[in-house]
């Protein structure tokens, strides 16, 4: 199946501009900024060393961003077009479901890959540190993920009120659980299955000697794929 460029990039256009005047979406990123700034102002002459602070400042920054980000921009609107049957209209034009699935997949990508970049400096961690290349490869990959399970959730839900339902528990536990795990032997377990404990242990790596592993990040993003084009076979965009 051809992909039209031209399509691709009006409807990216378009979700763009809805993403950004639309408050709700954008609680996510700013939520992440605000996060950071407020807590190094309080943190900064408490906190046991400049490594922790900023593992747990960019860690906590990046969790808000990735994962509320990433699910709320695209099982929201999905749920909202379905609720409201403007998909219908989508899907009766010469667009593709491909195609609409892309133009809408690339702003919040853009936006959160943005946002990832501003929290860096934000919590004082150095870009000699932290590799700009591995950065943006690990943080696209882990929202790729929340951005694919989005869809999955807009899939599923019929409305946006059942988008929400279906979303604030795993955002919760997305987000939380890896920044709790030094608490609880339990949720350091359960926090090794979890994509997002990747961002963490990415960033503790970049400043011990010790590697980093990409294998869990990659088998989430495949995982998520594949549940995603199961849910699409089986559900469709419309499925009324």
């Amino acid at each position: 199946m051809s992909l039209s460029v031209t399509k691709i990039k009006a409807l990216f256009g378009l979700k763009l501009r809805l993403i950004i005047s639309n408050m709700s979406l954008m609680t996510a990123p700013i939520m992440a900024i605000l996060y950071v700034v407020f807590m190094k102002s309080i943190m900064q002459s408490k906190a046991p060393s400049h490594v922790a602070l900023i593992s747990l400042l960019l860690g906590m920054g990046l969790c808000f961003n990735i994962v509320m980000g990433g699910i709320m921009m695209t099982s929201y609107p999905l749920a909202e077009e379905k609720e409201h049957h403007t998909l219908r209209v989508l899907m009766t034009s010469s667009i593709t479901g491909p195609e609409f699935f892309i133009g809408s997949l690339l702003p919040p990508l853009a936006i959160m890959t943005v946002t990832n970049l501003i929290l860096v400096p934000l919590s004082g961690a150095s870009w000699s540190q932290i590799h700009l290349g591995n950065f943006l490869l690990i943080t696209i990959i882990t929202s790729l993920t929340s951005l694919v399970l989005g869809y999955i959730i807009g899939l599923i839900a019929n409305s946006q009120t059942q988008a929400g339902v279906y979303s604030i528990p795993m955002m919760l536990i997305l987000s939380l659980i890896p920044n709790f795990e030094q608490f609880n032997t339990t949720l350091k377990t359960i926090s090794s299955y979890l994509y997002t404990s990747t961002i963490n242990h990415y960033i503790t790596a970049s400043y011990a000697t010790n590697g980093f592993s990409w294998t869990l990040q990659l088998g989430w993003l495949v995982i998520t794929c594949g549940i995603f084009f199961y849910a699409y076979r089986r559900h469709g965009l419309d499925n009324d």
